[in-house]
């Protein structure tokens, strides 16, 4: 009984091995790549030199009146008749006109603010600048500081003078506090609200972008070989099927390996992010492991139409043409981003969800926003792109069979039809 079984399993053992053999060539290729070695290391190495500026800046200690940090440096000249109580408030000065003047001279104050005599008939307050220039950025957030400063104790002036009481003067001019807490009480940050709209982005951006680098490492390893006539001597040992689907393989292995240590990056690096920007970004294992997935199931279903796609073009360039149009679609889902922040039941979010090719980036900003997974959506949209990816592997491999040889020649639609069918 077992003897008619010994050359089917002959025949699948060697496939196995072909298969093995063009999917370690390929992947250990890839990953010597330098571009592949950058694109892989520039993640690790952003969020260090971040870490790294973070830890800088918040050690750093600043003078007196510089944008980093320390006591606003505030010089007043009061040429008017209301009273400005300065002497409790740290770092600002009330000083003559020659004293402000001289403090310029000498270097120890950039600008120094008079309040005219027609205050408070007349808004207009003067700043007086030192006649050097330079300062950027740094100086306009210095001055921004100071008129605000500066606008507080002329409101607070003008309060006590009209005879308001003082409790009623400090809370005019500050009516209120606001604080963000979360259900069980705990502070949220406005660093927080503002990471959880760039997440998605940069999450989505991330894994669309090694889909792509994978698969065009794809495209471009079939077109070459098509091109300078090596897929020739390589079909000469190793079947059309076996081949393409090392190449699948052996490049979607090189993708996973780039995803892996942006995941391990990402997960290191998120509590010391959180920390050091006062943040509170989580991402749930579920996520990451369903991101992974989503990966793995696009990158199949762009590989298999980008080597269809190398065997049917007739050189390097129209490749590139005929996968720029795929690509398109991939990344439509980030064009309709601002409908995935405000409802994510929207029926576009659905029906991209359903598209196989956009399913990838879809579903990657959907697990992102979600407060709880949508476990109906993730089923439809894993089945749909599961059938997708086994349907474009049979064709993509049948199409690579029948084409791979042709040289300089477009084939018709008649021809690839028949091939996908297996009639040709």
């Amino acid at each position: 009984m077992t003897e008619p079984r010994l050359p089917e399993q002959r025949r699948r053992s060697g496939f196995a091995r072909l298969m093995a053999i063009v999917a370690r060539r390929d992947y250990l290729r890839t990953v010597r790549r330098r571009g592949f070695l950058f694109g892989t290391l520039l993640l690790p190495l952003g969020i260090g030199a971040l870490l790294t500026i973070s830890g800088l800046a918040s050690g750093s200690s600043f003078g007196p009146g510089s944008p980093g940090g320390g006591p606003i440096q505030l010089l007043i000249v009061n040429e008017s008749s209301l009273p400005i109580a300065a002497a409790s408030v740290p770092g600002v000065d009330l000083l003559s006109r020659a004293e402000a003047d001289a403090r310029l001279s000498s270097g120890a104050a950039d600008e120094y603010y008079v309040i005219p005599p027609s205050y408070p008939a007349s808004a207009q307050v003067l700043r007086i600048e030192a006649s050097r220039k330079g300062g950027g950025l740094g100086a306009l957030e210095r001055q921004g500081n100071q008129e605000s400063l500066l606008v507080a104790l002329l409101r607070g002036a003008l309060l006590a003078r009209s005879g308001v009481q003082a409790d009623i003067a400090t809370r005019i001019q500050q009516p209120a506090v606001i604080s963000a807490l979360d259900q069980q009480g705990q502070p949220v940050s406005s660093g927080s609200i503002v990471a959880s709209f760039l997440l998605p982005y940069a999450f989505t951006l991330l894994f669309v972008m090694s889909i792509f680098i994978t698969s065009g490492y794809l495209l471009q390893s079939v077109t070459e070989e098509k091109e300078n006539r090596v897929v020739e001597i390589v079909l000469s040992s190793v079947p059309p099927l076996p081949l393409m689907a090392g190449k699948i393989l052996g490049l979607g292995a090189a993708g996973l390996t780039q995803v892996v240590i942006w995941v391990l990056t990402a997960l290191v690096a998120l509590p010391l992010l959180n920390q050091q920007l006062s943040l509170d970004v989580q991402i749930s294992p579920l996520t990451l492991l369903l991101a992974v997935v989503y990966f793995a199931l696009g990158y199949v279903a762009f590989g298999a139409i980008f080597a269809a796609v190398g065997a049917l073009a007739p050189g390097s360039r129209e490749a590139q043409q005929y996968a720029g149009f795929f690509g398109f679609l991939a990344v439509v889902p980030l064009i309709f981003s601002t409908v995935f922040l405000t409802d994510l039941n929207s029926p576009i979010v659905w029906v991209l969800s359903v598209i196989p090719l956009t399913i990838p980036a879809t579903m990657l900003q959907v697990l992102v926003l979600s407060p709880e997974p949508p476990w109906l959506q993730i089923a439809i949209s894993l089945a749909v792109l599961i059938a997708f990816v086994a349907v474009a592997t049979v064709a993509s491999a049948r199409v690579f069979r029948a084409t791979v040889l042709l040289y300089g020649v477009r084939p018709g639609l008649r021809r690839i039809v028949g091939a996908i069918l297996a009639r040709g």
